[in-house]
């Protein structure tokens, strides 16, 4: 059974890899119980326990369990990009002090965190798998325009390839169907040795 037409368009392939990951997102949302399950790592503050690029799995966590050494993920109200830090104290009023391994100090923000900021603790580390999030915000979306554009040209090339392709392709074809109907009408004609001469015996 063959394939619709539009089953072979990478676009169709894109469209469902989008969906899947939406629904895989969600899910992994509802299982861990965290608004942030999946988070790519964007910076090199957290070395060596992981790097820029890694891919860390939350779970979600009420504040009354976390603990001193425990790393987590929390939006920091003067900015909108989460940090994810290890916790290096708790504070009288069940607020948390938070400090990158690699960094000599801390920020400004990190010295009292609400459990309201936080969206989860760290169980999972994956190496390297981050690096696909990362090169789409910082370098593909910045330069969507060239993006866009060299995308145009890709799909104008391909189209013009299947076009001339297909052009050949019927062209073969007719010329092919020429020669065919050629040597049918060749074939009725009449053979050349019924034209030829005869010897008439005469007998006396």
């Amino acid at each position: 059974m063959e394939k619709p037409e539009f089953m072979n368009s990478s676009v169709f392939y894109i469209v469902i890899g989008v969906m899947l990951a939406i629904g895989i997102n969600w899910g992994l949302a509802l299982a861990l119980g965290t608004d942030m399950p999946v988070v790519a790592v964007e910076s090199n503050s957290m070395i060596p326990t992981f790097s820029q690029g890694d891919i860390l799995i939350l779970q979600g966590v009420s504040a009354t369990d976390l603990r001193m050494g425990d790393i987590i993920v929390f939006s920091p109200a003067s900015q909108q990009t989460p940090v994810v830090h290890r916790i290096i104290a708790i504070n009288p009023d069940g607020s948390f002090q938070t400090k990158g391994d690699a960094n000599n100090g801390q920020l400004p923000f990190e010295r009292s965190i609400q459990a309201s900021q936080i969206h989860g603790k760290a169980v999972l580390i994956i190496p390297y798998l981050g690096w696909l999030k990362i090169g789409m915000m910082q370098y593909a979306l910045p330069n969507i325009l060239w993006v866009v554009l060299a995308g145009g040209i890709l799909a104008f090339i391909y189209v013009g390839v299947k076009l001339y392709r297909g052009e050949r392709i019927i062209g073969l074809a007719k010329e092919t169907e020429g020669v065919t109907r050629e040597r049918s009408w060749s074939s009725q004609l009449p053979s050349i040795d019924a034209f030829q001469p005869r010897t008439l015996r005469i007998f006396d």
